[in-house]
């Protein structure tokens, strides 16, 4: 019974296994590293898999979600042609039809900041989209 005191209920000696806040650390770096590279392999296996397997052309790909909205490509791919990489831009539209929860003129804004990236949509620009409903 040495090191205990008499009735003691617990041992003198400390847990085997001690977490020290470096070894916490090494552990999330090596944790978030491990995470980054899997998304990013597995990003790089999406891509190829959706160009291989789509039934879709590449224009029809990059249309698709202008398609399901009911959008014209022309006017959007038009504007795009005339767009630098990280060139400001502003979208004129007015704000059309109340749907469900939105608008179809912020619709048609969201569509374009993702639609003509890697530009940037900003309030006011010297390039302007514009588009009107019918």
């Amino acid at each position: 019974m040495e090191g205990r005191l008499q009735g003691g209920p617990r041992p003198a000696q400390r847990p085997p296994v001690r977490l020290t806040a470096v070894a916490a650390a090494v552990f999330v770096a090596v944790l978030a590293a491990s995470a980054l590279l899997g998304g990013n392999e597995v990003r790089h296996h999406v891509a190829q898999s959706v160009a291989r397997d789509s039934k879709l052309t590449p224009a029809e790909r990059q249309h698709a979600a202008g398609d399901r909205l009911g959008f014209d490509p022309a006017p959007f791919d038009a504007f795009r042609a005339h767009l630098q990489p990280r060139e400001r831009y502003a979208v004129d539209v007015p704000p059309g039809a109340k749907g469900s929860f939105i608008t179809r003129g912020a619709v048609v804004r969201a569509y374009a900041a993702f639609y003509f990236l890697p530009a940037i949509q900003v309030p006011q620009a010297d390039h302007v989209f514009r588009i009107r409903f019918r």
